[in-house]
């Protein structure tokens, strides 16, 4: 989870993602005050990096975009819930983009609109699944 501080969120708390290069990119790095990297943890692959994307820290500089996290759990349980709902099995990266959509749906309006880009393949992450739900 993020309370442990290895969760692959660099954005979630200031004492997560500090300035910072790694593989030659000057970016948000979970780091300690020795510029040695933290391990991370996150059941998505793609997710599980101890880095941003130097594209999403001049986002976050400028203003322009907020970012939030759902933890492991909270991700298959979207899986879970768009599988039933939906008969989609959506890649672990997207279930977080889900999970968060859950949580503040209830912020909205019915008739409101929420949009998440499904952008990976949930059967190569099937066995991670499977062993999650175990």
């Amino acid at each position: 989870g993020i309370e442990t501080g290895k969760h692959a969120s660099r954005f979630a708390d200031s004492n997560l993602g500090r300035k910072g290069v790694l593989h030659g990119t000057h970016t948000y790095v979970m780091q300690d005050e020795y510029g040695q990297i933290h391990n991370t943890h996150s059941i998505s692959a793609g997710l599980d990096y101890s880095a941003v994307g130097p594209e999403h820290s001049m986002l976050r500089e400028a203003g322009r975009t907020k970012y939030t996290y759902a933890t492991d759990k909270e991700a298959m349980a979207a899986v879970k819930i768009l599988c039933e709902k939906e008969g989609i099995l959506p890649a672990l990266e997207s279930a977080h983009a889900v999970a968060h959509a859950l949580k503040i749906a209830k912020d909205y309006d019915k008739e409101d609109i929420i949009m998440i880009n499904l952008s990976g393949r949930g059967d190569k992450d099937i066995n991670m699944m499977i062993a999650s739900l175990r």
